[in-house]
């Protein structure tokens, strides 16, 4: 009984990844490529994924940064942190319209690590990230052209 239960839980996993459309799936990659991209501090690797049009909503502030601000800003970024862990907390909620062009998901991130600047000494961090990716879908396939995103402390 035991065998056959377990069999059949076995069996089970793959079929529900394979519910979700391909689309979402693509999503779902897209954001693992992202949170990789951080961990092993490749700026290109992020930059990939996104458009040269992008909507940024975080601080309280709705901004429209240009492709060389953004790869100026993650290379700072990226540099300056060194990440332990930058992994999801819970299973992101992927959504695709129903005509393919457009599609969102939510993610709830675990991020610790430290951060130093050139006359700063390191600094640990442990925050969590909830985020919304939006996603377009053009010739060139999935693009990130927004994100929507806070934090609050790691212990909480």
């Amino acid at each position: 009984m035991r065998t056959l239960l377990l069999s059949l839980l076995l069996c089970a996993m793959p079929l529900a990844a394979q519910e979700l459309p391909s689309a979402a799936r693509e999503l779902l990659r897209l954001h693992g490529e992202l949170l990789e991209a951080h961990l092993t501090g490749d700026v290109d690797r992020w930059m990939a994924i996104e458009s040269e049009h992008y909507v940024s909503a975080n601080g309280g502030r709705v901004t429209f940064p240009g492709l060389a601000v953004r790869r100026s800003g993650r290379a700072d970024y990226l540099e300056g942190a060194e990440f332990e862990v930058y992994r999801d907390v819970r299973e992101p909620i992927v959504r695709v319209s129903e005509d393919g062009s457009l599609g969102w998901l939510i993610a709830e991130v675990e991020i610790r690590g430290t951060s130093s600047g050139p006359e700063q000494e390191p600094e640990s961090f442990h925050d969590i990230w909830a985020w919304v990716e939006l996603y377009e879908h053009t010739a060139a396939g999935w693009r990130l052209v927004g994100n929507v995103s806070n934090r609050r402390p790691g212990g909480a």
